[in-house]
């Protein structure tokens, strides 16, 4: 997870064959977003931007219910719905600036100042847990203390 200027702000790791959605809560509570979330007022909620793969009826309720706006496209489907606009027109109707390519960039700053991170050499999950945070840690020292 990373904010709006690309910079992270936490990460979760799961194994190969799990699903990527349940975990979005784990790292909203790893960030302590959900705490932030429910201290704004209404005309400042958090906005959570993923892609299609997080096209969920249930994540995106329960991200309103903790005061998350769920910005997640809609996947295409061979049938077209009525009640399913289309992404741009939700940017527009919310005046909503998508900066997914902050997360793009994060990952390349991470990959670059903890190499380790290039190919997965830990066989331990703690301690591939370890590079990544050390990465982060890193990350924000850097820009910290210049």
């Amino acid at each position: 997870m990373v904010d709006r200027n690309g910079h992270p702000l936490a990460a979760t790791t799961s194994d190969a064959k799990g699903d990527e959605r349940k975990q979005v809560k784990n790292l909203l509570a790893k960030a302590d977003i959900k705490k932030m979330a429910l201290d704004y007022d209404l005309s400042q909620m958090i906005i959570l931007e993923a892609d299609k793969g997080y096209d969920t009826g249930w994540l995106r309720q329960d991200l309103l219910n903790i005061g998350i706006f769920p910005a997640i496209p809609f996947r295409q489907y061979k049938r077209k719905s009525p009640e399913r606009p289309h992404f741009s027109e939700v940017k527009e109707a919310f005046k909503f600036v998508s900066c997914r390519w902050a997360v793009e960039r994060a990952f390349a700053w991470i990959k670059r100042r903890a190499r380790r991170l290039l190919l997965r050499w830990e066989r331990k999950l703690s301690n591939w847990e370890a590079v990544v945070s050390v990465g982060i840690i890193h990350h924000w020292i850097k820009i910290l203390l210049g």
